[in-house]
């Protein structure tokens, strides 16, 4: 017979085997396939990870996120959702006349097409929202952004608003050089921020 010492230890050993027991099965349902929120994530059109998470992020093409905007020292801040819409080629005919000097002869067009949408609270006045976007080539070089007035290229519209109010929406096109021969391999948008790390998108080869 058990004396009374005995006893309690072993109904404590009873009741720790129980607990072990309902937490294996609670593991076990939390690990089965299907069960939301569990298991690998599944990929959409948006990552609305908070902006200034940490770590580069490179997306796919057409991929919308959530960047901090910051102007340069003006501390002008938002937030914003970023989406490289596209990278399409063009011909040095679609550039307005005189644009090109005769030392960019062999440079061709790329158009890269930005969405940005202000997800913040505030308004951001006069805004560069398209001015950190950059193209890349396949060894991380920049190209050349090309300057024109305002009426721009028609093959690639869009202008800055001087407001732009929380909800607002805004496609703008930036027109890059590249040599002949060169693709482009990366979009990427760098706020400047501090805590801010820089967006990329890849562009198909």
């Amino acid at each position: 017979m058990l004396n009374r010492s005995a006893r309690a230890r072993a109904t404590a050993l009873t009741c720790c085997a129980a607990g072990l027991a309902l937490l294996a099965l609670a593991c076990e349902d939390d690990a089965a396939p299907g069960r939301p929120g569990r298991g690998p994530g599944t990929a959409g059109s948006t990552d609305d990870r908070a902006p200034g998470g940490g770590g580069h992020r490179t997306l796919a093409l057409g991929k919308a996120t959530a960047v901090t905007y910051k102007r340069g020292s003006d501390n002008v801040r938002g937030t914003l959702r970023v989406t490289a819409e596209s990278v399409a080629k063009g011909t040095p005919a679609d550039l307005p006349k005189g644009s090109l000097q005769a030392s960019d002869h062999g440079l061709r067009p790329y158009y890269v097409t930005m969405t940005f949408r202000n997800i913040g609270e505030d308004s951001i006045h006069y805004p560069f929202l398209n001015t950190p976007t950059s193209l890349e080539d396949g060894g991380g070089a920049s190209q050349e952004v090309l300057i024109t007035a305002d009426d721009g290229v028609k093959r690639c519209p869009g202008k800055d608003p001087d407001d732009f109010a929380a909800g607002d929406t805004a496609t703008l096109c930036k027109v890059f050089l590249l040599p002949k021969g060169v693709t482009p391999a990366t979009v990427t948008y760098a706020t400047g921020g501090d805590t801010e790390e820089p967006v990329s998108w890849k562009v198909p080869g």
